[in-house]
């Protein structure tokens, strides 16, 4: 395991924001838009949290990637576990990872409509049990 003076600030280089749970196609939709963007990816996490993560270096890290503000850092960096870093995790951070359109389009086909059918399907027929009782 490598500590962070060891790092060359693997987890300085992007911001991961959480987002609503996509349930709809539109919502879908929305991922398509956010990934057609440069720099920009989401991903779903081991914790089932759905994340837009903006690929950006921090502005504070000098030439060779060391943080020139380290001992008045932001309490989110002084506390990030040195285990979850992206270095040192057991297992990849995502479950799920969308970086591109076609990525996404994807998996609409492949998971999501065949999902959202089967939900359709439960509904109708909670739906239909409710109306004979």
């Amino acid at each position: 395991m490598i500590t962070c003076e060891e790092c060359k600030g693997a987890c300085c280089r992007e911001v991961s924001v959480e987002m609503d749970t996509p349930v709809n196609l539109e919502d879908w939709d929305v991922i398509k838009w956010m990934v057609a963007h440069e720099n920009i990816a989401v991903f779903q996490d081991q914790e089932n949290d759905w994340l837009v993560e903006f690929k950006t270096k921090c502005s504070k890290l000098d030439v060779k990637n060391r943080c020139t503000i380290y001992k008045v850092r932001p309490k989110l960096c002084n506390e990030y576990p040195v285990d979850d870093c992206i270095i040192n995790a057991d297992e990849p951070a995502e479950k799920i990872r969308f970086d591109t359109m076609e990525e996404v389009e994807k998996y609409i086909e492949d998971v999501v409509k065949a999902e959202l059918l089967k939900k359709e399907e439960e509904k109708k027929l909670v739906n239909t049990e409710v109306c004979e009782a």
